[in-house]
C-alpha cells in the first residue's frame, strides 16, 4: 500500500481580541514577530502563513517601523504570506461593503509590502456566505480555505467548489479536523502516541482518518502546523525528518496553501459543487445564535455600515466631482477600525473586551458622522448667494434613484414662525412636531443679566421634498415671517393610516390592514419572552422554561396624525421572572416596560417600527414577532449581494443528538438586512437597522421572530441543551459577564414591507431607502452644539457652489445600489450595483455625471477595463455583482 502524504502548512491563527485585550495580543504578537524574524535570519523557518490577515502586521509595523524593510523582503520572496483580508470577519452579518473593504484594506497592505496572497483564508469563521464566490472572484481570488460549516448532508469531500448564483466559483479546501488538530502533538514529539489528542480531546489518529475518508486526493491530507495565538515553530524540517524516519505509514512534507490548492486542482477526483451557504453544525460549532449576543453593539455596527455605504461614500464622491477632494484617509480609517470590530466572534466576549469593541465602534460612528456633517456644512457655507434673507437648508439624496424624501428636520430661527421655499420659490408644506425657545447668549445665574436679544427657536418639523434626480442636493430657503402656515400633529383615537395601510389596536391586539392586497392580519405584532440558559456564544433553552407573550391588547395607545406622517405610540409592560430560578417556579416578579412607535409616511409602502425595552431581569431572551397567516417551509433572507433560501424546520433537528453533532442545527439565523415570509397570497419582509437574528416560529412556522436582545451572564458554559460538551472559548474556564445581562433600555429599529410576490430587487431597494438616514444641513449661527463639529470655524470654498447639483442617476435599474466610491488607484469613481434575482434583469442607464465620460465594467483589485459601457449598461446576469469604473 502506498504511503499517505501529510501536507504540512506552517501558520498561526491570530485573534485580534478575545477574552484577552487588544493590548495583550499586540504585546504577544510583537515578541512573536521578533522571534520569527530571528528564525528566518537563522534559517530555522522556511515559510509562514499569517492567518490570511494583515491587521496584526499593520499594528506591528506601526510600533516597529525598523523592521519594515526586512518584512517587505520576506513578503516579496513568498516566505511570509499575508492577506488578502485585513481581519477575520463575521461572514453573515458583515455587510457587502464590510467584506469588500476588509479585502480592499488587506490587499492594500499586502500590495505595499510586495505580494498579495490570493488564498481567501477564514479558518475560524462560523460558517460562510453564499455570496463569497462572487465577491472573492472580483478580487481575483479563486481559492478558499475554511474549517467550520461543512457537514455530511452537503455530500461534499474535503475539497469542493462553491458557486454563487452568478456562476462565480471558488475551490474550497476544508480543514475538517480543525486548523491545529495535531500541532501540539507534533511539537512535543508524541504524534503517534495514544495521548496525542486535539483541543476537543479527540485522538489525532481518528482526525487524520476523518480527513483521509473525505479527501479528494487519495491518501493525502493537510496537516496544519499552528494554532490559536501560536508563535512560529522553529526547525520544522528537522521535526519532519524525525517523523518520516520514525514510521513508514505517512510522509510529511512542508508546503503552502497555494501549492496545495494547485495540487488539488490537478489531482483531485470527483470534486462536487455546492450552491448555497456553508452553515452545518455537525463537525464544528458555528454558534447559530451568536448574532443576538450584545445586540446593542451589533446595532451600532449596522449603523456605521449604513452611514459609510449609503451616505458618506456617495456624498464624498459627489462633492469630489465639484472639487472637494475625496478623503481616502477618513474612509480607510473608518472601515479599518470597523472591520477589526466585526471579527468572527464580534461582541460575544468578556465585558472588558466588549467595552473596547463598543468604544471603537462608537469612534467609527463619530468619525463617519463628523465627516458627513463637515461636508454638508462646507456645501452650505459655500453656496452661491441668493437675494433673499434666508437660512439655506441643504438636503442631500445619496442614492442614485429618483426620490421624494419625507424627513425629520431641526430648524433654527430667530422668530417662532417661518416658511420654507423650494428652489422654484414655492412654499413647502410642513408639520411642526415641537418648538422650543432657547438662548444662545452668555449664560448667567442672575436672570437680569441675560441678553434676551439672543433667544431663538428650535423647531422640529417633518416635510416631504420635491423630487431628487439620483445622487444630488437641493437648497431650500428657511425664511422668518410674522405669521406662518404650517400643520400640527392632531390626536386621534382610532387608527393611523396612509394610502397603503391602516393600523390600529382592537381587543385582541394590533391589526395591520394592507388595503392594496386586501389583507388584514390580527395580532400582527407581539412580544415573546422566554428563558435563556446560554452564554455569549449561544442561546440555549432552559430545562424548565416559561414562555410568555404580550399581544399589546391591553397596552396604552396614542395615535397622532399629520399630512406627512402618522404615528402610533404603544406603551405597555410584561410581568416576567427575574431569573432562571424564578422562571423554574413560574414566579413573575419583575416588570419589563416597553414602548413601541409605529410610523406611516405618506405614500410609503414601508411600516417603520422602533422602540425600546427596559430590562431589569437576567438570563432571558426577548423577541418581537410579526405574525403571518400561512405555512412557511422556507425563509428568504438578504445576503451581502443577493438572498438565501433557508429551511424553517431543518430535517437535521431529528438526528443531531443521536449522531453526536457539535451543536443543534437550530433554525435561528443571521439577519443581515431583510428577511421575508413568502406564500401564494402575499410576501411580508422585515427590514432591520438594529437587530441581527431571526427565526420562524408558531404553527406551521407562520411568524417571523426577531431577537431584540439576549440576557446572559457568562462567556462559555459547558453542556448546554443546544450545545453539548465543553464550554466554547476556553475549555476549562467560564468568564463572568454581568454587563451582558443587558439591564438597561434596549433599543431597536425595524420595518415591515408587504408585496404580492417576492421580488428580491424591489425588496432590497426598499430596504436600502429605509437604511438611509436623513442628510441635511441648515446654515445658522444660533447653536453650534447640535453638530459639535460646527463649533470649528471653516472657510468657504474659493469658488461658490451651485445651489442645486445632480451628480449621478442610474435610471431604470432592475437591481440594487451597492455604493459609489473614489478609486484608490486612479482618478475614477467606482460604482457597485448588483442583481438580487437569479435571472437576468435590466442594467439601467447611467445619466448625469457620466455623460461624455468613459465607463467600464471592471474588477475590484486592479480595475481592469473589461467591458466598455460608456453608451449603455448591458443587461445584468442573474446574481451579478457589477463593478463600474467611471473615468473622471
Amino acid at each position: 500500500m502506498s504511503k499517505k502524504i501529510a501536507h504540512c502548512i506552517h501558520h498561526t491563527h491570530w485573534d485580534l481580541i478575545w477574552y484577552f485585550t487588544v493590548q495583550d495580543a499586540a504585546v504577544q504578537f510583537s515578541y512573536n514577530m521578533k522571534e520569527m524574524i530571528r528564525g528566518f535570519k537563522d534559517g530555522k523557518i522556511v515559510n509562514f502563513f499569517m492567518d490570511g490577515q494583515t491587521a496584526p502586521i499593520d499594528e506591528y509595523l506601526y510600533m516597529h517601523p525598523e523592521d519594515e524593510l526586512y518584512i517587505e523582503e520576506l513578503v516579496r520572496s513568498g516566505k511570509l504570506i499575508i492577506g488578502p483580508f485585513n481581519s477575520q470577519l463575521d461572514c453573515f452579518i458583515s455587510s457587502g461593503e464590510s467584506v469588500v473593504n476588509n479585502l480592499r484594506l488587506g490587499i492594500k497592505t499586502a500590495r505595499k509590502l510586495g505580494t498579495i496572497s490570493k488564498i481567501a483564508y477564514l479558518p475560524d469563521s462560523f460558517g460562510h456566505s453564499y455570496d463569497f464566490p462572487k465577491i472573492f472572484n472580483k478580487f481575483g481570488i479563486k481559492d478558499f480555505v475554511i474549517t467550520r460549516g461543512v457537514g455530511d448532508s452537503y455530500e461534499l469531500g474535503n475539497e469542493f467548489y462553491m458557486e454563487s448564483n452568478d456562476g462565480s466559483k471558488l475551490l474550497v479546501c476544508t480543514m475538517l479536523s480543525g486548523y491545529g488538530y495535531g500541532c501540539y502533538a507534533f511539537k512535543e514529539g508524541i504524534l503517534f502516541e495514544e495521548e496525542a489528542k486535539d483541543y476537543n480531546k479527540i485522538s489525532v489518529k481518528s482526525l487524520i482518518e476523518r480527513l483521509l475518508k473525505f479527501s479528494t486526493v487519495q491518501n493525502e491530507f493537510v496537516f496544519p502546523l499552528g494554532f490559536d495565538q501560536n508563535p512560529a515553530i522553529l526547525d520544522i524540517p528537522k521535526k519532519i525528518e524525525f517523523y518520516n524516519k520514525k514510521q513508514d505509514d505517512i510522509v510529511f512534507k512542508l508546503t503552502t496553501w497555494e501549492e496545495f490548492c494547485n495540487h488539488v486542482r490537478a489531482e483531485g477526483k470527483n470534486l462536487q459543487t455546492h450552491k448555497s451557504e456553508l452553515f452545518s453544525t455537525q463537525y464544528h460549532r458555528v454558534h447559530k445564535s451568536i448574532f443576538s449576543a450584545r445586540s446593542d453593539i451589533k446595532g451600532l455596527q449596522d449603523r456605521c455600515e449604513r452611514i459609510l455605504t449609503y451616505e458618506l461614500q456617495p456624498l464624498m464622491s459627489m462633492l469630489d466631482s465639484l472639487g472637494i477632494e475625496y478623503d481616502h484617509g477618513i474612509i480607510d480609517k473608518a472601515w479599518e477600525n470597523l472591520v477589526k470590530c466585526q471579527t468572527h466572534s464580534s461582541a460575544n466576549l468578556t465585558d472588558e473586551t466588549n467595552n473596547y469593541i463598543e468604544r471603537e465602534t462608537k469612534n467609527v460612528l463619530n468619525l463617519a458622522t463628523s465627516a458627513k456633517i463637515y461636508l454638508m456644512k462646507l456645501v452650505s457655507i459655500s453656496l452661491e448667494k441668493d437675494n433673499s434673507e434666508s437660512y439655506p437648508l441643504v438636503v442631500f439624496n445619496t442614492l442614485p434613484e429618483k426620490r421624494r424624501i419625507i424627513g425629520s428636520f431641526k430648524i433654527l430661527t430667530k422668530t417662532p414662525n417661518f416658511k420654507i421655499l423650494d428652489e422654484n420659490g414655492d412654499n413647502i408644506s410642513f408639520t411642526v412636531v415641537k418648538s422650543i425657545k432657547k438662548n444662545c447668549g452668555v449664560l448667567r445665574k442672575d436672570a437680569e443679566l441675560i441678553d434676551y436679544s439672543k433667544f431663538y427657536y428650535e423647531t422640529d418639523i417633518v416635510f416631504k421634498t420635491c423630487e431628487f434626480n439620483g445622487i444630488s442636493y437641493k437648497t431650500f430657503s428657511v425664511i422668518e415671517v410674522d405669521e406662518a402656515s404650517f400643520n400640527l400633529f392632531t390626536q386621534y383615537d382610532r387608527f393611523i393610516e396612509n394610502n397603503r395601510y391602516k393600523i390600529y389596536q382592537n381587543q385582541d391586539g394590533i391589526v395591520i390592514h394592507d388595503k392594496k392586497l386586501d389583507l388584514k392580519i390580527e395580532k400582527a405584532i407581539y412580544i415573546e419572552e422566554s428563558g435563556d440558559e446560554g452564554d455569549s456564544f449561544d442561546y440555549s433553552y432552559p430545562d424548565h422554561d416559561l414562555i410568555l407573550h404580550d399581544y399589546m391588547d391591553n397596552s396604552d395607545v396614542d395615535y397622532r396624525i399629520s399630512k406627512e406622517i402618522s404615528i402610533m405610540k404603544i406603551k405597555g409592560k410584561m410581568l416576567i421572572p427575574s431569573d432562571l430560578s424564578k422562571r423554574k417556579t413560574k414566579i413573575c416578579d419583575d416588570e419589563m416596560l416597553y414602548s413601541i412607535q409605529i410610523s406611516l409616511k405618506k405614500d410609503s409602502d414601508v411600516i417603520e417600527i422602533s422602540g425600546e425595552v427596559d430590562n431589569k431581569s437576567e438570563q432571558h431572551r426577548v423577541r418581537i414577532v410579526f405574525r403571518g397567516t400561512s405555512k412557511n417551509e422556507y425563509s428568504y433572507a438578504g445576503t451581502q449581494y443577493g438572498y438565501i433560501k433557508r429551511k424553517t424546520n431543518p430535517e437535521e433537528l431529528k438526528i443531531w443528538r443521536e449522531e453526536k453533532w457539535f451543536e443543534e442545527p437550530s433554525p435561528t439565523f443571521p439577519l443581515l438586512n431583510h428577511v421575508s415570509m413568502v406564500n401564494e397570497d402575499y410576501t411580508v419582509s422585515v427590514f432591520t437597522r438594529s437587530s441581527k437574528e431571526y427565526e420562524f416560529i408558531g404553527n406551521n412556522f407562520s411568524d417571523i421572530s426577531i431577537t431584540l436582545f439576549r440576557s446572559y451572564g457568562a462567556l462559555g458554559y459547558p453542556d448546554l441543551n443546544r450545545r453539548p460538551g465543553r464550554p466554547s472559548g476556553l475549555d476549562y474556564m467560564v468568564f463572568s459577564t454581568p454587563e451582558c445581562q443587558m439591564k438597561k433600555k434596549n433599543k431597536f429599529e425595524l420595518a415591515l414591507y408587504f408585496n404580492k410576490k417576492y421580488d428580491a430587487n424591489k425588496i432590497t431597494n426598499a430596504y436600502v431607502e429605509y437604511a438611509c438616514e436623513d442628510s441635511y444641513y441648515q446654515k445658522q449661527d444660533f447653536d453650534k452644539s447640535i453638530n459639535p463639529i460646527s463649533y470649528f470655524p471653516t472657510n468657504p470654498l474659493s469658488k461658490p457652489l451651485p445651489r442645486s447639483y445632480e451628480f449621478m442617476e442610474v435610471k431604470d435599474l432592475d437591481g440594487s445600489f451597492g455604493t459609489i466610491v473614489k478609486s484608490d488607484l486612479s482618478e475614477s469613481y467606482i460604482l457597485r450595483l448588483y442583481n438580487n434575482k437569479n435571472h437576468p434583469s435590466s442594467g439601467g442607464e447611467l445619466i448625469g455625471y457620466n455623460n461624455g465620460k468613459e465607463a467600464y465594467i471592471t474588477d475590484m483589485i486592479d480595475e481592469l477595463e473589461i467591458v466598455d459601457v460608456s453608451n449603455k449598461l448591458p443587461e445584468m446576469n442573474g446574481g451579478e455583482l457589477r463593478i463600474i469604473k467611471i473615468k473622471k
